[in-house]
């Protein structure tokens, strides 16, 4: 009675059987024509991006740059997505608040665009298009706002930018922002071509006017050669040669010293 069930092209021209052999029949299940259904986010991204650009139903107008360019914008999604405007936007809180209008002028118009489409659709359609300068600016929005996921974004698509001209602005950058991540990869960098590096006059001006990267770059040059090889301190002689000789020009000499004592 299972015969109907069956595929007679998977099944054996003959059968032997001995005694006491067992047969199992399985019923094969039909197959389903139907695909079965995918949940796709992409079409949510789609909207929540239209809702950015349209700025229907918006509630608050951010003014980007000093141009201030206005980007409609909606309290609720501001507020779920970002503390930073969760607190200025509470009623009673700030004045933004009441006012409906939220100021960024220290930041061009366009990378506060960006920042607006990361925290509607969790994503920079363009991000590795990005200069470095750009890309540091966007860094240091998203450090200044509280969100974090887009400064992750940001480091990983800073790594792929990083040569010869742009590690010095890249790792003071890492180093103020709290961007581990780009901080680790600029100085793996800096230890594979460290030569060259140092011989850049824009990097050494960088680390001057950070000190603390100097110390970090010493650090990871003891970790990663010899101690014979450490020696040369090319990091900090620029920070701190004038100094140093500053001291030298006020330290007494040996016979100066001896005299004194005699009197």
């Amino acid at each position: 009675m299972f015969t109907d069930q069956l595929d007679p092209d998977g099944s054996p021209e003959s059968v032997f059987l001995q005694k006491n052999d067992i047969i199992l029949v399985r019923h094969r299940a039909p197959t389903s024509s139907i695909a079965r259904p995918l949940v796709n986010d992409d079409e949510y991204f789609s909207r929540m991006k239209e809702l950015l650009s349209s700025g229907e139903n918006s509630d608050v107008v951010i003014e980007a740059g000093p141009e201030r360019a206005s980007f409609p914008a909606h309290r609720s999604i501001l507020s779920a997505r970002c503390e930073f405007f969760r607190a200025m936007l509470r009623p009673g809180a700030m004045k933004e608040s009441t006012a409906g209008v939220v100021r960024i002028t220290n930041h061009s118009a366009e990378m506060v665009s960006k920042m607006l489409e990361f925290i509607y659709t969790n994503r920079v359609s363009d991000l590795h298009k990005l200069g470095y300068e750009q890309l540091i600016e966007l860094l240091t929005l998203a450090e200044q706002y509280l969100l974090v996921s887009l400064r992750c974004a940001c480091e990983a698509a800073a790594q792929e930018l990083l040569n010869l001209v742009n590690i010095g602005k890249f790792l003071v950058a890492a180093e103020n922002h709290n961007a581990n991540y780009l901080k680790e990869a600029c100085l793996q960098f800096f230890v594979e071509y460290r030569h060259e590096i140092l011989q850049d006059d824009a990097f050494r001006e960088e680390v001057e006017n950070c000190p603390t990267i100097a110390f970090q770059l010493l650090k990871v040059l003891a970790q990663n050669m010899p101690l014979m090889q450490v020696a040369p301190i090319a990091v900090c002689s620029t920070i701190s040669t004038e100094s140093s000789k500053r001291r030298r020009l006020c330290m007494p000499s040996d016979e100066e010293e001896i005299s004194r004592d005699w009197t």
